[in-house]
């Protein structure tokens, strides 16, 4: 095997490939359409009211794709059109009537940050390179190594600050994130290091000023992980199929986000479940069709097994009550 690398440099240059020419949308179910719009057009006319109506409100989406749900949640808010700033932030320009295109690599310096206002990210923490490890046969955890063809090989110890530097991986911030969040016991047992999601979390709650910072994603605590995640969540989605995670350019990859630890990096952090966040639509005798289509949706996104599990992280500043 040639071009070993760690998984997060390979992870990164790859979701840059990937995302620089493809659309969500394509590749994978979101929960992003018209009960989460119309559930986050409610925060955002929640934070405006605990703004005191102020002359400018700006709500802005990390990792926005086609700018569609920032445009679903601008369309529910008519009565904000005059004070309202609403900007998509993604790795290639957005045109929509109505809304700012912000090209950048996230995290990375706004213009005009920080926001009074809204500051979300839906299904984007999740995306963030992580560095994988595994426990060996003889009990060592040990840095996973990926090639451009997704072949694996573990690589040097976690205990081996020098050789895990020369492969630009501080060895030392891992074990301590890994000692506190996710603790390997068995052989083959694997974890991905979350400490980039957690430093996106703390980077995405410095862009408000006053307001809400939110971000929804699949997500795991520490019980989870040491059950049903004990071989980790590292994915990949092409075509709206879950495939094996290449780092070529051809797929989207992801791994879920522990919710706990990006909760502890800042503290004040609310933690809560979509399934708890989504208006319930009884389906009543006579409904129309477009009634049913959004109770039946709606009990897909509350789906405790599915997409009801993703978690919202909210974290607000200098809000009135």
């Amino acid at each position: 095997m040639s071009g070993l690398r760690p998984w997060s440099v390979a992870w990164a240059d790859a979701s840059r490939e990937f995302w620089g020419t493809q659309e969500p949308g394509d590749h994978f179910s979101t929960s992003a359409g018209p009960q989460v719009a119309g559930r986050l057009a409610a925060l955002v006319h929640d934070v405006d009211r605990r703004l005191d109506r102020a002359d400018r409100l700006t709500i802005v989406d990390l990792g926005a794709g086609d700018g569609s749900l920032l445009a679903a949640i601008a369309d529910e808010c008519p009565d904000l059109a005059a004070r309202a700033h609403w900007i998509a932030v993604d790795l290639r320009g957005i045109s929509r009537e109505g809304v700012e295109s912000m090209v950048a690599m996230l995290p990375a310096e706004l213009p005009g940050a920080p926001f009074d206002g809204v500051v979300m990210a839906h299904e984007w923490l999740d995306e963030i390179p992580c560095e994988v490890v595994e426990r060996d046969p003889d009990g060592t955890d040990r840095l996973v190594l990926v090639d451009a063809h997704g072949e694996e090989m573990l690589g040097p110890e976690l205990s081996d600050d020098a050789a895990c530097a020369a492969l630009g991986v501080d060895a030392a911030a891992a074990r301590a994130w890994l000692v506190r969040w996710w603790p390997l016991h068995e052989p083959g047992d694997r974890a991905e290091i979350g400490s980039g999601r957690d430093a996106a979390w703390t980077w995405m709650t410095g862009l408000v000023r006053r307001g809400v910072a939110l971000a929804t994603d699949y997500g795991h605590v520490a019980g989870e992980r040491l059950d049903e995640h004990r071989w980790g969540t590292l994915a990949a989605y092409r075509a709206g199929r879950i495939v094996r995670p290449v780092p070529d350019g051809s797929v989207g990859i992801t791994a879920h986000v522990a919710v706990d630890a990006c909760q502890a990096s800042v503290p004040g952090t609310r933690v809560t479940r979509q399934r708890d966040e989504l208006p319930r639509r009884p389906l009543r005798e006579g409904a129309r069709a477009a009634d049913i289509e959004a109770h039946f949706g709606g009990l897909a996104l509350r789906d405790r097994a599915g997409k009801g599990s993703f978690a919202w992280m909210q974290w607000e500043r200098g809000l009135a009550p």
